[in-house]
């Protein structure tokens, strides 16, 4: 699985490089801009996003769990016993 992860990396690598040897160096320039520029925005508004939710801004409400009622002859009500010294 590593071995194909390792070759498909350097597949993608080798075909990006390719593209960018053709591109002239201020196209590539802006290319890497653009990209940049679309990162930031798109993390700026996950951020902003993230902020403005109001659904998530109660905290969440947690159930205890209820024991089981059990017949007081159970497996673990021996242990209890042997473990206990009763």
């Amino acid at each position: 699985m590593k071995k194909k992860i390792i070759k498909i990396n350097q597949s993608l690598d080798g075909k990006i490089r390719n593209a960018c040897e053709k591109m002239p160096q201020k196209r590539r320039k802006l290319f890497v801009m653009v990209l940049c520029f679309l990162f930031v925005a798109f993390f700026i508004f996950s951020l902003l996003d993230a902020y403005k939710s109001e659904g998530e801004k109660e905290m969440m409400k947690i159930e205890h769990i209820t024991p089981l009622d059990l017949p007081q002859d159970t497996l673990t009500n021996q242990f209890k016993k042997i473990i206990l010294g009763k």
